[in-house]
């Protein structure tokens, strides 16, 4: 629910509802709303077509598609650089950096790492709100290259005669 708001559904008044409890037709025609909560992308003609008639089937499977690939993509791609960041860290850690330098990474993990699981543990993997989706899991992937960074700079050999800080 937190990342429906603000969405371009939430911006046009859909509810949750209004996709993942659609009116079906009772017996003898009355239209009601199920409580068995579904999955849109597997009722695109009953979840999508009704607010969407001038698309297809075809057509909303491919946005949907499309939309999730891309931040499954950027989840793949956070993941990469968070786990960049822990393997720098340890490096960092053995090759005697700083404690002051490792809280500031450490920090920059937790950052990283908030952005990045929110959105696995969405289940809509950024459907909801594509555009949040993108931004948080950007903020995640900058995060750990600059964790990375700091311990890297932290890491280079110091000319002769000059000392760690």
């Amino acid at each position: 629910a937190e990342t429906y708001h603000g969405s371009v559904h939430d911006r046009n008044g859909v509810t949750c509802a209004d996709c993942h409890m659609p009116p079906v037709q009772g017996k003898g025609g009355k239209p009601f709303r199920t409580h068995g909560v579904i999955r849109p992308k597997n009722h695109v003609k009953e979840a999508c077509l009704r607010c969407h008639p001038d698309s297809t089937v075809q057509k909303k499977l491919y946005q949907i598609d499309a939309i999730q690939n891309y931040i499954r993509g950027k989840m793949r791609k956070s993941e990469y650089w968070l786990g960049q960041l822990i393997d720098t860290y340890a490096a960092a850690k053995r090759a005697g950096v700083d404690g002051a330098t490792l809280a500031k990474a450490r920090e920059k993990h937790e950052e990283a790492h908030v952005l990045w699981e929110w959105w696995t543990a969405e289940n809509s993997d950024g459907f909801h709100n594509p555009d949040i989706a993108r931004e948080t899991l950007a903020a995640s992937i900058s995060a750990s290259k600059e964790g990375v960074a700091l311990l890297n700079k932290a890491m280079e050999p110091k000319p002769a005669g000059e000392t760690k800080k």
